[in-house]
């Protein structure tokens, strides 16, 4: 651990996210459309905070730092606050406190609503204040904003230091606006507008102040537009709240997705909180939708997570799917270039736009250093076929696909068939699969592995892509590549076993390190590997019983490193932590193997803990620690809620309850096993789309596993049901 002059604090070579001890245990609300969210706190503030994630952002530029609300120079209290079921708006009400407005007059404490809402369009932050009075006198009313801009980039504000930064340029107050503006070392002119209406009575750089006299009864409307652009001199946004809302709520009309319901209350908050959360991370590029990872620090393109989540969700909302694989083709690697760890035929890691970013002090512009997505690219492309026969869109990907193929042949022949990874970037990821910290890849003595490293979960990624991409490749016509394919997987899997199995153990390793040596540790890794169906029969209940040891599973979840290990830490973010992804896919893995037992009690654990979350909310992951009678799981304290893999977790549990097997090709879709967990008598899917057919189907308990029934069929899609 080091430390700066400035005080930021760099824990190894990861990009380290500093928790405020101001901020980490406040309620947050958060909005986002596209490249632009809010963090806000209850009040709908953005409060001053020191080193907190309050704010308005736009690009990986905070715009706005401070936005607080003041009723003669207090704040109000709040009564009632949250975010609307589709997500689109934040409502909070409000009221005054007891005001003492002179030696012998006072404003009675609930004297005033005021109803505050706020919303996020196009690169704008819209506010609506509604003040009305309920007292039977007349009311002379100071009513404030308070406001500040420091244009920071989200690594900043995460905690990562800079050596200088641009300047920040005069105010601008002219009638009802203001403007602050930053020009950035990379040379553009970031500029925040603030325009209100009505115009104040006071305006200036840094506030703003309504004089009003309420007569009993009455009420007044303000409002507040504040607009983030690199363009200063642009007209204001046309438009109000009302269609910045309705622009909105025209978006999510379009996303036609397969519904849920069930029986169970509970679980049908989650499943519609989860959809909610991933419509709110949703961004439309060119291609389509796409899944952004994370509020307030992963509001970005990340190949991996937006790959796994669309994974996760591809029976529901197959669009997002196509959005992603189109997205992600468009800015597959082209050059050799180690400054973003970019090489031809990789899919992308992360992308950013911020002016750090662009000044090349963070190598995300796009960053490369991901030895996973390539292969989960080839999944992705894969299952989508599947799902679709969408023949066009195939062959239109296909050339995407045999570049990613080409760089995963060449890398794997280069270390023995393995997919590996080496950070080339000097300000690259150390560890460069989805345990990315820089500490994440170890030896059992604590010792970290030497790169280039061989993950274990990453051969399994490679295992299923090959076959995968085989039985595309024969779908659209290029039959020729199969066989090739096929017998790289097969010598993939005999060699994984003799290499990676730890006899003494009967359990895989996390990874092989620089001399091929296996990094003897026990960690949720292989629950992947039973999820990819790399494993072997023989040893798949070995795997699935370890993962449900006591020292991995905590109640809620599986441990990302067993309890026993050297660098356990409940609290650290991949080493002992449970992330509901990670145990969904070991849980997925289980029943994949037929240990339907398992599967259902890690699913249960998955919704016991999500029940604990304000808004049932499944967050990116929760500390480690043992569950305990009477008690929930324990928060982590910087994680992204909402998480775009995290709000997945309950679309991929329900896929595996009913064993749903795609064939659009054949316009078959299969059941196999379908089981569902005792506390859930019935579960249906709507609208569910196979090919050109759409089906309703019910799943309710019976005597050996679910029974199903095709309650409405629109096209000619057969459905089969094995026990």
């Amino acid at each position: 651990m080091t430390q700066t002059p400035h005080g930021d604090v760099i824990i190894g070579e990861h990009y380290y996210i500093l928790a405020s001890e101001a901020a980490a245990g406040l309620p947050k609300l958060v909005l986002k459309h596209d490249e632009a969210f809010l963090v806000a706190n209850r009040r709908g503030d953005l409060p001053a905070l020191p080193d907190s994630e309050f704010g308005f952002y736009v690009d990986g530029t905070r715009f706005l730092r401070q936005l607080e609300l003041r009723v003669h120079g207090q704040r109000p209290i709040v009564l009632n606050a949250g975010v609307s079921e589709d997500a689109l708006q934040a409502g909070i009400d409000l009221t005054n406190p007891d005001v003492a407005l002179a030696p012998e007059v006072v404003l009675p404490g609930r004297s005033l609503r005021i109803a505050r809402r706020l919303t996020v369009h196009a690169g704008q932050l819209y506010q609506l204040l509604l003040v009305e009075t309920f007292s039977r006198d007349p009311l002379d009313l100071s009513i404030g904003l308070q406001f500040a801009a420091d244009f920071v980039d989200v690594f900043e504000v995460r905690g990562h230091p800079r050596e200088r930064r641009g300047e920040l340029l005069p105010a601008v107050v002219d009638g009802a606006t203001v403007r602050l503006a930053y020009r950035g070392l990379d040379k553009v002119i970031r500029a925040t507008r603030l325009a209100f209406s009505p115009v104040p009575d006071q305006l200036d750089e840094s506030g703003a102040e309504y004089r009003l006299t309420l007569a009993p009864g009455a009420s007044v409307e303000l409002t507040l537009v504040v607009s983030a652009t690199t363009e200063p001199d642009a007209p204001p946004p046309a438009g109000g709240y009302g269609e910045a809302l309705r622009r909105r709520r025209a978006v999510l009309e379009r996303l036609d997705g397969a519904e849920v319901r069930s029986n169970h209350d509970l679980f049908e908050v989650w499943v519609t909180r989860s959809r909610r959360d991933l419509h709110l991370l949703l961004t439309e590029t060119p291609d389509g939708m796409m899944p952004y990872a994370g509020i307030p620090w992963y509001v970005a393109p990340f190949g991996r997570d937006a790959l796994i989540t669309a994974l996760q969700v591809l029976p529901f909302e197959p669009a997002i799917a196509a959005g992603t694989l189109r997205f992600l083709a468009r800015h597959i690697g082209r050059v050799d270039d180690a400054f973003t760890d970019q090489e031809p035929g990789k899919i992308i890691h992360e992308l950013r736009r911020g002016e750090m970013a662009a000044c090349r002090e963070i190598p995300f512009i796009p960053y490369y250093g991901t030895v996973d997505a390539p292969p989960l690219f080839l999944l992705l492309l894969a299952e989508y076929w599947k799902w679709t026969a969408d023949l066009a869109f195939a062959r239109d990907l296909w050339p995407t696909a045999e570049a990613v193929l080409a760089w995963m042949q060449q890398a794997a022949d280069l270390h023995g068939g393995y997919l590996t990874y080496a950070r080339r970037s000097p300000r690259g990821l150390v560890n460069q699969g989805w345990k990315d910290s820089h500490d994440a890849i170890m030896h059992a003595s604590g010792q970290l592995a030497a790169p280039p490293i061989a993950l274990a979960e990453v051969q399994g990624y490679q295992y299923a892509a090959l076959l995968a991409t085989a039985e595309l490749a024969e779908a659209i016509g290029r039959p020729e590549r199969a066989p090739d394919l096929r017998e790289r997987a097969r010598r993939l899997r005999e060699r994984f076993e003799a290499d990676f199995w730890l006899p003494d153990e009967a359990y895989y390793a996390l990874a092989l390190d620089r001399e091929a040596q296996p990094c003897r540790v026990i960690t949720s890794n292989a629950g992947h590997l039973l999820w990819t169906g790399l494993v072997s029969d023989s040893r798949a209940p070995l795997v699935a019983r370890r993962l449900m040891a006591d020292d991995l599973f905590t109640g809620w979840g599986v441990r990302t490193l067993a309890s026993g290990e050297r660098l356990y830490n409940p609290m650290s973010y991949h080493n002992g932590s449970v992330w509901p992804h990670d145990t969904a896919i070991a849980a997925v893995g289980m029943r994949r193997y037929g240990m339907a037992d398992a599967f259902i009690t890690l699913a249960t654990s998955l919704f016991e803990a999500v029940l604990q979350f304000e808004h049932v909310r499944m967050p990116e992951l929760l500390c480690g620690f043992s569950r305990v009678d009477d008690y929930g799981p324990t928060q982590y304290p910087v994680a992204c809620a909402p998480q775009a893999w995290a709000a997945g977790v309950v679309f991929m549990l329900i896929g595996a309850m009913l064993g749903l097997a795609p064939d659009a090709a054949a316009n078959q879709l299969t059941l196999n096993r379908p089981r569902l967990p005792g506390w859930l008598s019935w579960v249906e899917l709507r609208n569910l789309r196979l090919r050109d057919s759409r089906m309703t189907l019910r799943a309710s308990q019976g005597q050996d596993g679910a029974a199903i029934e095709m309650l409405s069929r629109q096209g000619n899609a057969e459905l089969v049901v094995r026990r």
